[in-house]
C-alpha cells in the first residue's frame, strides 16, 4: 500500500511540475502572439498606406488618349 501510494505521490508531483512547464510556455506562446498581431496590425496599415499612395500616383499619370505636354504643338 505505501509503495502505491508513493507512486500516487510521484506521479502527481510529475502532473504538478508539467503543468507549471505548460503554463509557462503558453505564456510565452501568448506574448509571442500578441507581438506578431501587433507587427501584422502595422505591417497592414504599412501596406494600406502605400496601396494609397501609388493609387494617387497612377491618378496623376496622363491617360493613354490624353496627349502629353507639347505633343499636340505644331513644330
Amino acid at each position: 500500500m505505501d509503495k502505491e501510494l508513493e507512486y500516487l505521490e510521484s506521479r502527481v508531483q510529475a502532473l504538478i511540475a508539467r503543468i507549471k512547464e505548460l503554463e509557462t510556455q503558453n505564456g510565452r506562446f501568448a506574448q509571442a502572439l500578441a507581438e506578431a498581431l501587433k507587427e501584422n496590425a502595422e505591417l497592414n496599415f504599412r501596406v494600406n498606406e502605400t496601396r494609397s499612395r501609388v493609387a494617387a500616383l497612377v491618378e496623376r499619370l496622363p491617360k493613354a488618349d490624353e496627349p502629353e505636354q507639347g505633343e499636340g504643338e505644331a513644330e
